[in-house]
């Protein structure tokens, strides 16, 4: 995607409640069009990010539509270069006025909120292996995860016995693989900290990079914090090319804010 068509911006949103799908856009290039705003964190933490969107002036047909538990995906980017960038479930919807303008704002979580989900009590035998005991818990609490690769898939040698919380069962074994569970793009995935998705993407000033890149470091890890305009292709554990004054280079995204 080249700089001519990074004005260009195209929004959609699609809700289906079960009963009836409303579908909402925005182009550029169009004179008469919905206003459409949206802030969507993502992060490598397990726990699922909160997500708001914003319409202006919508029909009261069209809000009676958005429902609370209502399925909710978001694609955006530009002309001839949109993809996902979260899906998942909404928690709430309210409308304001905002001066001469009507405001819908509809929060959802990205992806599905396991946290709930019932207890589970299963008893394993010797030497199970750790992903055998993983797709077990969640098939029975209802978990779905998108992938697993675990760096080191490990055998319990005197068994294992699940029981309690499924998410947080799961979330220990994981640990013990030395691995992690995020959101990507709503799909709840299962791998090292260390691994991503190569999206074949360089970032620089024609493709979208808005400010220099500034270093930072902490005690666990070091890299690069950068600032550019929308990109469907950066996201959680999104490996991409910096090309900038600065520095040059393939990184992992860890976390940040679309």
């Amino acid at each position: 995607m080249t700089q001519k068509f990074l004005w260009m911006r195209e929004i959609y949103v699609r809700i289906d409640n079960g009963r009836d799908v409303a579908n909402f856009q925005y182009k550029n290039e169009w004179s008469n069009v919905l206003e459409i705003h949206f802030s969507v964190p993502f992060s490598d933490e397990p726990k699922p990010e909160e997500c708001n969107i914003e319409i202006y002036n919508l029909s009261q047909a069209s809000i009676n539509k958005i429902k609370k538990g209502a399925h909710i995906t978001l694609q955006a980017g530009y002309k001839g270069d949109v993809g996902l960038l979260s899906q998942g479930k909404i928690t709430s919807v309210t409308t304001r006025k905002a001066g001469v303008d009507k405001v819908t704002s509809i929060l959802f979580s990205e992806g599905i909120d396991y946290s709930d989900k019932k207890d589970v009590n299963i008893t394993f035998k010797k030497w199970t292996k750790a992903d055998t005991i993983i797709r077990r818990v969640a098939s029975s609490a209802g978990i779905k995860i998108y992938s697993i690769h675990l760096p080191q898939n490990k055998s319990y040698k005197s068994g294992y016995t699940a029981d309690g919380d499924a998410l947080s069962i799961i979330e220990e074994i994981v640990k013990d693989c030395k691995a992690a569970i995020y959101f990507r793009r709503g799909n709840l995935v299962i791998r090292s900290i260390q691994y991503g998705d190569d999206e074949r993407f360089v970032l620089n000033d024609n493709t979208g990079l808005v400010a220099t890149p500034e270093r930072f470091e902490s005690d666990e890890l070091k890299g690069w914090t950068i600032r550019s305009l929308l990109q469907h292709r950066i996201a959680t554990a999104s490996i991409i090319t910096l090309n900038s004054s600065v520095v040059k280079g393939s990184f992992r995204v860890k976390n940040g804010n679309a």
